[in-house]
């Protein structure tokens, strides 16, 4: 990656797998002469931007206190900031909540909303050292009008916005945004997944 600018926005991206909307975004601010730090929680999955000189790629597990201590850490170390934190990486949960595993709930709950707070808690300190800063958190549609066998995605996304809501407030004199992005339904790979979860789900017997 070329760091010679220093005025170039530097922007830390989670969720960046190919087919889905970080990767999307990775391109589109590297296209707007960006510094983009793209992560994922598997290299590989991020492999046609591996040559590109305008990508810093890094393995990050949002679930990780470990991992994003260390990514965030790495990319201040390197570039001295972090201009925009783009809040990406989720999973989905699809079932009815009534059958759905409480274990399936949590890993959601952990990645959608608990790995959010742990980036923006991560970079926050950096921001407000330079009394600037963007926190985009990548919500969904669903959560204002949520549908059968979506719940627990939904009251996921929910508590993002709710989250976000509140951070617009209280990081507002340290001269950091807070923005909720509420996507409608886009073609993307993050259903690839989710069937896994419908083949947990108990049988009842009536």
């Amino acid at each position: 990656m070329d760091t010679s600018d220093d005025n170039k926005q530097v922007v830390l991206i989670t969720g960046c797998s190919e087919g889905g909307i970080g990767h999307a975004l990775a391109k589109e601010f590297a296209a707007n002469k960006c510094l983009v730090v793209a992560t994922s929680r598997k290299r590989a999955t991020m492999a046609d931007l591996e040559h590109d000189s305008r990508f810093e790629l890094q393995e990050l597990d949002v679930r990780s206190d470990e991992s994003v201590k260390r990514v965030v850490k790495s990319v201040v170390e390197r570039f001295g900031k972090v201009d925009v934190l783009v809040n990406n990486a989720g999973v989905l949960c699809v079932g009815p909540l009534a059958e759905v595993p409480i274990s399936d709930i949590q890993h959601t709950y952990d990645t959608n909303v608990f790995g959010a707070l742990r980036m923006i808690q991560a970079v926050v300190p950096h921001m407000a050292s330079k009394r600037k800063g963007k926190i985009v958190n990548i919500g969904s549609v669903s959560s204002l009008a949520p549908t059968p066998w979506s719940g627990a995605y939904t009251s996921s996304k929910s508590a993002l916005h709710s989250l976000t809501d509140t951070m617009r407030l209280e990081l507002k004199l340290l001269g950091i945004d807070s923005i909720s992005v509420v996507p409608g339904a886009i073609t993307s790979n993050i259903s690839n997944s989710a069937s896994a979860t419908y083949s947990r789900m108990p049988e009842w017997k009536l």
